[in-house]
């Protein structure tokens, strides 16, 4: 055998030693990674997340009584009331020719406190009238409305974070922008926009109907993406309706006759038109209010596909109960495996105003070669009626079953553009080098930055309070 051949071979046979050394290094020190994801259901919960639900009404009339009588007042309402959200009404005609006084500032500012201390979401309505007579009782000059908005504006913004939205433009019967002094264009649209100037732009604005919306904004082009969450008074700008569902016309919102060819903003629209022109309006503002008056409109199988299209994120518990009734007493038929099928339909309602997370299904790539670079994947999806308004902080949980070590890592997500019945995938990458060997339970969890509640999804067997398991990860 010649030199040349055994030199030949010895160099292959050295190769095969450094590969197969490599392959050994390669196995003893490079992660090996297994995912195991959890099975996923949705369940027939009715959740308590912030800034949706059926809520409760409270009334107040400011005057010179003083401080404690409200902060009584607020803790009887509290310890009857455990839904997230509430409306407040506050009237303030005692100063209709005055301004309002220090003492009842104070009044609101222990109110708003109290609420907000309690981690309640708030929808308040100013207004000079709880029983139909708004034309006696408003200020007689413009300005003293003006007025009053600034003055109670800097109470407001104080709790910006609990403060969810303003409902009206303080003017109407019961504050509905109705049967009052102040309700031709001129008046709707400075009142508004002064009430946007001198609020915090975190806080939601609405008006009564969407043609009063269309007055203010000036436009029959309902809001899209690229104009939501800017701050600007179009992108804080919803709706408020009390009288849902009541008939063909909403009582007064919609109109019998479709809208004519012109570009005209002060017209309005059939049922059909005005509920297409909120389908795309309320992926992006809030809408609400009251479902009155027991009439076929309501039913339970007409009331759900409208409540759906207007993206409803909030109603009254208290009116009509009729209409509430007829929905507790009638039966929601579900597709097969809907957890719904069967159930009473304010149940049913009640679980789907709002946002209504669900975890689908996850997933985790990039675990194979000599450097894995693994990301973890959860798709979720929103199967209640409307979006969520304000962001949530996104973050995935890793949690050591042996040594209890955590880990957190953050989501770039914006749950904003969750909408209903459009499921999104949430990617992560992890950094295996800063990851134990062991086993690890993944969670998602979301957290309200405005109020820093948790938010609950909707999981059968899954979920907690703060976050919903996903999965198990191995890391050897």
């Amino acid at each position: 055998m010649s030199h040349f051949i055994l030199k030949k071979r010895y160099i292959l046979l050295g190769s095969l030693v450094l590969v197969c050394g490599l392959c050994a290094l390669f196995y003893f020190t490079v992660p090996r990674i297994q995912y195991e994801a959890a099975a996923m259901e949705e369940n027939s919960e009715i959740l308590n997340n912030p800034y949706c639900g059926f809520y409760h009404l409270y009334g107040y009339l400011l005057s010179e009584e003083g401080r404690e009588p409200a902060q009584q007042w607020c803790e009887n309402m509290l310890a009857n009331d455990s839904q997230s959200i509430l409306l407040l009404q506050i009237n303030l005609k005692n100063y209709s020719g005055s301004p309002i006084s220090n003492s009842a500032l104070d009044q609101l500012d222990t109110i708003l406190s109290t609420f907000s201390g309690a981690d309640r979401q708030l929808i308040v309505r100013f207004l000079y009238d709880w029983e139909g007579n708004a034309l006696q009782t408003e200020p007689a000059s413009q300005e003293r409305i003006l007025s009053h908005m600034k003055q109670v504006a800097p109470v407001v913004n104080r709790f910006s974070s609990h403060v969810f939205l303003l409902q009206g433009i303080f003017t109407g019967n019961c504050g509905e922008m109705n049967q009052t002094h102040y309700g031709d264009r001129e008046h709707l649209t400075l009142f508004m926009e002064t009430l946007a100037s001198v609020t915090s732009p975190d806080i939601f604005l609405s008006v009564r109907t969407p043609q009063h919306l269309r007055i203010i904004t000036g436009t029959r082009t309902p809001l899209d993406s690229s104009q939501a969450y800017t701050g600007g008074l179009p992108a804080r700008l919803g709706l408020y309706n009390d009288g849902m569902l009541g008939d063909v016309y909403d009582c007064g919102t919609y109109d019998d006759t479709p809208f004519a060819g012109t570009s005209d903003p002060a017209e309005k629209g059939t049922r059909s038109e005005e509920i297409r022109f909120q389908n795309q309006l309320c992926l992006y503002v809030p809408n609400g209010g009251e479902a009155v008056l027991d009439n076929p409109y309501n039913d339970l199988n007409r009331a759900v596909p409208d409540l759906r299209q207007m993206h409803v994120s909030y109603l009254s518990a208290d009116h009509d109960s009729s209409v509430l009734d007829k929905w507790k007493a009638s039966q929601f038929q579900g597709t097969p495996g809907d957890p719904f099928d069967g159930a009473d339909g304010y149940d049913y309602i009640a679980a789907h105003l709002g946002y209504r997370y669900v975890v689908r299904n996850s997933w985790v790539t990039g675990t194979e070669g000599f450097r894995p670079r693994p990301a973890l994947h959860i798709t979720v999806e929103n199967t209640g009626f409307s979006p969520a308004y304000r962001s949530f902080d996104t973050e995935i949980l890793l949690h050591n079953t042996s040594s209890g070590e955590k880990i957190s890592l953050p989501v770039a997500f914006d749950n904003r553009t969750l909408l209903p019945d459009k499921p999104q995938t949430l990617s992560v990458s992890m950094d295996i080098k800063s990851i134990p060997a062991g086993t690890w339970q993944l969670s998602l969890s979301m957290t309200d930055q405005s109020t820093g509640i948790s938010i609950q999804f909707a999981n059968g067997g899954q979920s907690s309070e703060e976050d919903v398991v996903c999965g198990q990860l191995s890391i050897k």
